[in-house]
């Protein structure tokens, strides 16, 4: 049977004001006190937001043809939420983390899973129940790509998911690349409405998971670590990439941000580049370019001043720099240049 006979529901909680009737193509219930609604979701491109008594947020949904769905979570409740689904059918599901990381465990080998923030995952398997907990004014923010195991085969050219999930493992967790982001982003930023917005995110959505599979495939991502990181190593290179992300002007030394994160230098090194898939001084690089392209963007600041925004005090290593990572000088981007292949291109 294929999944779109399935009958399939998402329960959540329930609100005065509140009284969804959609549909949605996957079954989930959010459980506590006065907690007791139906919404479904049958096709097309639906979004639902919460209401205001248990947090803020939405979830937008695309169920494109051949029952391949895309949904984008953007959610923040103001109190724990225990998460429980019951999939009656077999299914290959693509996550991106995009907010805070998840643990969530499944019937499957009673095994418990994880993702973490900037990275993406693929699970696949049969009829299962699942269960996590949101944690309250935590952002969790997720893409996921869903769809039948035999419609992955087809749209792969008979590619089993169980090889491209670590040689048959069913579950697969990869760093999410620069070219997952470039496009996870375009789909984020889309603005056509109605029927044009969900041809451009058929495509995006489709185009997503080629850029994936190619890299699985392909061997790009490592499908085992060369350090073992446990749940608290990794929660630290999160903290890490967080300071990154605010210091990047005067970044910590390696020593420095090792002591911050309470985490030794060989697992801050080695963990942090297999997660991320920068070094960290490279990455602290990274978010000083991703900085000034976005206030070059902006179109209402030169380039002497985007360089010293971002600590540059020399013009001239900072248009190498820029050309470097873009393929195009600051100055031609300025005037134009973002609209070419520089602009488009972010790490996650």
């Amino acid at each position: 049977m294929d999944v779109s006979h399935e009958e399939r529901r998402l329960n959540t909680l329930q609100n005065k004001d509140w009284t969804p009737s959609e549909t949605i193509d996957a079954h989930k219930t959010l459980s506590g006190k006065d907690f007791n609604h139906t919404f479904r979701i049958d096709r097309g491109d639906f979004q639902i937001t919460l209401p205001e008594s248990i947090g803020r947020g939405s979830c937008r949904s695309l169920l494109a043809p051949g029952c391949i769905q895309m949904s984008d979570f953007d959610l923040q409740f103001n109190r724990d939420i225990e998460a429980n689904g019951e999939f009656m059918m077999p299914r290959t599901e693509l996550v991106f983390c995009l907010g805070q990381g998840i643990e969530w465990g499944t019937s499957l080998k009673g095994e418990d899973f994880q993702i973490c923030t900037g990275e993406s995952a693929l699970l696949h398997g049969g009829g299962r129940s699942e269960n996590c907990v949101y944690h309250s004014d935590t952002e969790y923010r997720f893409l996921s790509i869903d769809m039948s195991p035999e419609h992955f085969v087809r749209l792969t050219g008979n590619e089993e998911p169980g090889r491209i999930a670590s040689d048959g493992a069913l579950f697969s967790r990869n760093s999410i690349t620069p070219e997952m982001t470039l496009i996870l982003k375009q789909i984020a930023d889309c603005s056509y409405g109605s029927g044009m917005r969900e041809l451009y995110l058929e495509g995006k959505m489709l185009e997503l998971l080629a850029v994936y599979l190619n890299e699985s495939m392909h061997g790009r991502q490592q499908t085992q670590r060369s350090v073992k990181l446990s749940k608290e190593d990794m929660r630290s290179l999160e903290l890490a990439k967080e300071i990154l992300q605010r210091d990047y002007l005067q970044p910590p030394t390696l020593a420095g941000l090792s002591r911050m994160i309470c985490l030794n230098e060989f697992k801050l090194k080695k963990g942090f580049k297999e997660m991320y898939g920068y070094t960290v001084h490279a990455y602290a690089i990274e978010q000083r370019m991703q900085s000034a392209r976005r206030l070059l963007e902006k179109g209402d600041i030169s380039v002497s001043q985007a360089a010293a925004s971002v600590g540059y005090g020399n013009v001239s290593h900072f248009a190498a720099a820029f050309r470097k990572r873009f393929g195009v000088s600051p100055g031609a981007f300025a005037s134009g240049g973002r609209r070419t292949s520089a602009h488009r291109q972010q790490p996650s």
